[in-house]
């Protein structure tokens, strides 16, 4: 069957990003069947009855296995959303073009791997041939950052004449209200693997990195409620990509800034110090445990927490650049959201709310004929527009903060 006929789309992995993915097909009447998968398979089975929608059905598939994939997608299947660990992601795009099925995920494993090699340029380097030869699209990180930052950084592109600077700032003011020691709104292994490696920055046409923690230290000021915060370097995708595939650039910089709380950073450098940040399995008393699982294992997950924090997010693309009529521009470029806007909506964080909708916009998209792009991409290399559309319809507004400096001219 045509890939362009089927109307199937699995969702694998269902954590909390996972959930708010398959809550979001359901508003499509496109999809004509929700496969939720996971390794788990009361978990799925659990999100798919809660879903309360005839299409939906649940299955346990390994991520990490290709061939355990490939066996689970269906025939009707169009495509596959991998919304679980991003160090599975070759293994799923394998999978999804021996099924000849789209692929998307929201993050890269990393995204440092070799110096000078970002993982997002890996995966588009071994798969946009072969998704090409294939007439497939697999879209690399399409959530909210990376995602709708990279989106806004490729709207601002298309409207300025230059861009020289570009740095995404993520921040918020969220409380934890449940009792809980201490919480992290999404995949604690994600967050202990990006936040610990070298950041990664494009600095005068090279990358380079810096020291975990430590790197970039600055205040921004975040639009309110959110406010001043204390951001600093995080290797990111966005730092890898935007520098190489964003058109109509002359960057001389560009970097990921994240607001991390104070005791976080403290209980990350108590990680990184003993050595319960790795993944290299030791062994106990005869028993083999990886460290950083172990960790993980002891905090509660996001799904635990739907309900559990309150306040505000903001992320979004600062840029700096030059307009057709020569003016100098500061543009912040963002998208804010509340904990009760996310609960209301789909009874859930809004970390994981905003990271999951981005990827059913684009199965939207997709489905509609609005992306007709095939190979291994990164949303910078999609037409903004259509996305500055929908971000809005699924409660994600979109904001632009402007500093405009001009020349002065004589009388």
């Amino acid at each position: 069957m045509n890939v362009d006929k089927r109307r199937g789309v699995l969702v694998l992995g269902v954590g909390g990003v996972g959930e708010v993915v398959a809550k979001g097909l359901t508003r499509l009447a496109a999809v004509e069947t929700i496969i939720v998968a996971d390794l788990s398979l009361p978990r799925a089975e659990m999100v798919a009855a809660n879903l309360h929608d005839s299409r939906a059905r649940a299955i346990s598939v390994d991520a990490r296995d290709v061939e355990s994939i490939y066996r689970a997608i269906p025939a009707d299947c169009a495509i596959v959303i991998h919304a679980g660990i991003p160090r599975f992601n070759l293994s799923v795009m394998e999978a999804c073009l021996r099924a000849g099925v789209h692929y998307m995920d929201m993050a890269a494993d990393g995204p440092v791997e070799l110096p000078g090699l970002v993982t997002v340029q890996r995966q588009i380097m071994e798969f946009d041939r072969r998704f090409k030869e294939a007439g497939l699209l697999a879209l690399l990180g399409i959530g909210v950052d990376p995602g709708v930052t990279n989106i806004l950084a490729r709207w601002a592109s298309d409207h300025l004449a230059s861009i020289d600077e570009i740095v995404v700032y993520d921040g918020d003011n969220s409380l934890l209200k449940a009792s809980y020691a201490f919480a992290l709104p999404f995949s604690p292994d994600t967050s202990i693997e990006e936040c610990l490696q070298p950041p990664l920055s494009y600095v005068n046409g090279a990358f380079v990195t810096g020291a975990a923690l430590d790197t970039g230290i600055e205040v921004f000021d975040f639009p309110e409620p959110v406010g001043p915060l204390t951001v600093r370097s995080v290797s990111h995708e966005e730092a890898g990509t935007l520098p190489v595939y964003l058109p109509n650039k002359e960057l001389v910089r560009c970097e990921f800034k994240y607001a991390l709380p104070d005791e976080y950073i403290n209980i990350l450098r108590v990680l990184k110090t003993l050595g319960l940040d790795s993944e290299e399995a030791i062994e106990i008393n005869g028993m083999k445990v990886v460290p950083r699982q172990v960790v993980t294992a002891l905090l509660p997950t996001p799904t635990d927490l739907a309900h559990a924090f309150e306040g505000t997010s903001c992320v979004g693309t600062w840029v700096h650049g030059q307009t057709h009529s020569g003016d100098l521009v500061e543009w912040y470029l963002y998208t804010m959201g509340t904990h009760a806007t996310s609960w209301n909506d789909m009874e859930a964080n809004v970390t994981v709310w905003q990271a999951g909708l981005p990827s059913v916009i684009a199965t939207d998209l997709l489905f509609s004929g609005e992306i007709t792009e095939t190979g291994a991409l990164v949303p910078e290399q999609l037409n903004p527009e259509p996305w500055i559309q929908k971000l809005p319809q699924w409660n994600m507004p979109l904001f632009k903060r402007e500093l405009r400096s001009s020349l002065l001219k004589r009388a």
